[in-house]
C-alpha cells in the first residue's frame, strides 16, 4: 500500500457483487479512511446493520473507531443500518440533510446530529455538498479533496441529478478524478467525460450504457473492494 494517499475508500455495502467473505445487501455504504486526519468516516449505512457491521469488521475496522456518519438521504437503503451503529456508539456524529435533522434527533437522541444546508467541511478535506433536492427529498453527497487537489465525489443515489453534484464539485477543483456510488436515473453521460474513475453501482439505471461508453474509466464496485486516492 502506498503511503502518499489521502483517502482509502472501502466498499462495505452494495447489491451488485462482493469479494469472498463479504456480504451483499440492498443499499450502499462506503467506509472512508482519511489519512490526513487519521480517522474513519462512514458514508451511508445500507439497509441492514448486521450485514454492514460484518463487512466493516472484514476490513479489520471496529465500529467503535468510526466517529462520524454522513447520511446522503433518508431512505432505508442508505440509513437503515445506522441503528446498529448507534447501538455500539451512542455519541457518534451524524450529518444529515437539514430537512431530515429533526427526525434523526428523535431517533438518535444521544448522538450529535447536525443538519446540513450548505457546503461544509465535515472532516479534514472532506466536504458535504450541501443539501439538494425538493422539500420531499433532500440529498447530499461527499467531496473528498486530495492533497493533489483532485476531487473524489461519493454519491448515495443522486436523486437531484448527478450532474448537480458534479457541477458543484467543479467549483472546488478543476480535476474531478472519481465519482463513486449510485447514479439513479442519470443520463447526461457527457458529464462523465474526463473523469478517470467512474464507479457506478447500487441504483444506477444506465450502468450498461455507462460501461459501454467509458470502458477504460468504468470500474466494477464490489463489496470488499478498496481504492486509494
Amino acid at each position: 500500500m502506498k503511503s502518499d494517499f489521502s483517502f482509502e475508500i472501502k466498499i462495505v455495502y452494495d447489491d451488485i457483487c462482493a469479494q469472498p467473505g463479504f456480504l451483499t445487501g440492498f443499499g450502499f455504504s462506503t467506509l472512508i479512511y482519511n489519512n490526513l486526519s487519521k480517522t474513519h468516516i462512514l458514508f451511508d449505512t445500507g439497509t441492514k446493520g448486521d450485514i454492514l457491521i460484518h463487512n466493516i469488521n472484514k476490513f479489520n475496522v471496529k465500529v467503535s473507531e468510526i466517529k462520524k456518519v454522513i447520511i446522503s438521504h433518508n431512505h432505508y437503503d442508505h440509513a437503515g443500518g445506522l441503528k446498529e451503529i448507534y447501538q455500539i456508539n451512542h455519541d457518534i456524529e451524524i450529518y444529515v440533510p437539514l430537512r431530515d435533522m429533526k427526525s434523526f434527533i428523535k431517533t438518535y437522541p444521544e448522538a450529535q446530529v447536525q443538519g446540513i444546508s450548505e457546503m461544509v467541511e465535515v472532516d479534514k478535506n472532506i466536504f458535504s455538498s450541501g443539501q439538494f433536492g425538493s422539500r420531499f427529498l433532500a440529498e447530499q453527497s461527499l467531496f473528498l479533496k486530495t492533497e493533489k487537489n483532485d476531487l473524489i465525489i461519493i454519491s448515495g443515489c443522486a436523486h437531484p441529478g448527478l450532474e448537480t453534484f458534479i457541477l458543484k464539485g467543479r467549483l472546488m477543483s478543476k480535476k474531478i478524478k472519481a465519482v463513486i456510488g449510485g447514479f439513479h436515473g442519470f443520463s447526461n453521460l457527457t458529464f462523465l467525460e474526463g473523469i478517470e474513475f467512474v464507479g457506478a453501482c447500487h441504483c444506477t439505471q444506465k450502468i450498461k450504457e455507462i460501461r459501454q461508453r467509458f470502458p477504460e474509466q468504468f470500474k466494477d464496485i464490489c463489496v470488499g473492494n478498496s481504492y486509494l486516492f
